[in-house]
């Protein structure tokens, strides 16, 4: 998950999105609990001025408090990664604080040694976690949703990561977002004819593809996949 590249200004990409008829906004600070940093109630106050779909954020959520900030400026779900990881019990006191609703486990996964892997500070750092063990874990804690990302594929746009999708729908019971590796609609409708995958996560083939949401959702109409109709803006 190495090669970040500045593809332009957050607000004004979701509010692009917005408008093709995105279903959800999902922001993510990469180096948030890395720099211990809280920076993105101010890009969600502005954001939900215009932008009337739910956003989800995360990145440096460490505690109830940080959780808030973010909610407090709009937000309407929460994710975390790395200070789940470190303090797994953090995922029961956000479900009990705020609804198992709004707590979603962000999951960097990759298949290593014949183990797949957890990490976290986005895809830097390797747990001593299995990822079967670690779905348990989160799920029995309380979380809602899991956002599932390949680290293997994320950013290559060779594909979706069917390995990692067949183990997560074997050992998770709650709904499943999964990123990593989509470069056209055939992936999307691929990873969707996986009844257990809930939503499919969008970022490079979006920002630097510059594809068109209205484009993707009538190619999957095309080929039989249901999605939300666009709203009146």
């Amino acid at each position: 998950m190495e090669g970040v590249q500045d593809v332009g200004d957050p607000i004004k990409l979701c509010q692009k999105y917005f408008n093709q008829g995105a279903d959800e906004i999902i922001l993510l600070d990469t180096v948030a609990s890395l720099y211990q940093r809280i920076e993105l109630p101010e890009i969600i106050s502005e954001l939900v001025k215009d932008i009337f779909i739910p956003i989800c954020a995360g990145g440096g959520i460490n505690s109830c408090q940080s959780a808030e900030s973010l909610f407090r400026a709009g937000a309407d779900k929460i994710c975390i990664n790395t200070s789940a990881i470190e303090n797994p019990r953090l995922l029961a006191e956000l479900s009990k604080e705020f609804g198992a609703q709004s707590i979603v486990l962000q999951v960097d996964a990759r298949f290593i040694k014949g183990e797949w892997r957890i990490f976290s500070n986005s895809g830097r750092d390797m747990s001593a976690i299995e990822l079967p063990s670690w779905l348990g874990i989160a799920q029995e804690a309380g979380v809602g949703e899991i956002l599932i990302t390949s680290i293997e594929k994320d950013g290559t746009g060779r594909g979706p990561d069917y390995p990692l999708i067949e183990i997560v729908k074997k050992y998770a019971t709650v709904p499943i977002i999964y990123g990593g590796g989509i470069s056209n609609s055939k992936h999307i409708c691929a990873v969707f004819k996986n009844k257990q995958i809930n939503a499919i996560s969008l970022a490079s083939f979006l920002h630097i593809d510059n594809t068109n949401i209205i484009n993707i959702k009538s190619d999957l109409k095309n080929m039989s996949i249901v999605v939300r109709e666009e709203i009146e803006q």
